[in-house]
C-alpha cells in the first residue's frame, strides 16, 4: 500500500493543475481548439464467474481514464470502477474460499 501524500505534494499538484487550466483557458481565448481524444482501442471483457460463486460480469473501459467499470451482465448495474488489476483483486477477495473434493489415494 502506498504511503499517503504529504501536504506539500498535494499543494504542488493542485498548483500545477490550476496553472494547466489557466493555460488552457488562455489558449481557448486565442482561438486554439482543444485536441480530440485519441481513439480508445480497448473493448469490453465479459467474464462469467457464476461457476466460481460470483456474478457474470463485464469489464467496460472508461473513455479518457485508465480505469474500467465492473458491470453485472444480468442486471446491467454498475458495481464499481477502478483499474483492471484492482478490480480483479477485489473480485478474488469476494469469491468464496472452498476446497475441492480430494480423490482417495
Amino acid at each position: 500500500m502506498q504511503a499517503p501524500k504529504s501536504a506539500r505534494h498535494i499543494r504542488a499538484a493542485n498548483a500545477r493543475w490550476r496553472a494547466a487550466e489557466l493555460r488552457a483557458d488562455v489558449e481557448r481565448a486565442d482561438g486554439i481548439e482543444d485536441r480530440a481524444l485519441d481513439a480508445d482501442m480497448r473493448s469490453p471483457i465479459r467474464l462469467d464467474l457464476a461457476a466460481a460463486g460470483y456474478l457474470d460480469v463485464i469489464f467496460e473501459p472508461r473513455i479518457g481514464y485508465v480505469s474500467w467499470c465492473l458491470i453485472d451482465a444480468r442486471s446491467g448495474e454498475r458495481i464499481e470502477c477502478a483499474a483492471l488489476k484492482t478490480l480483479l483483486h477485489r473480485i478474488a477477495d469476494r469469491l468464496p474460499r472452498t476446497l475441492g473434493a480430494r480423490s482417495a489415494m
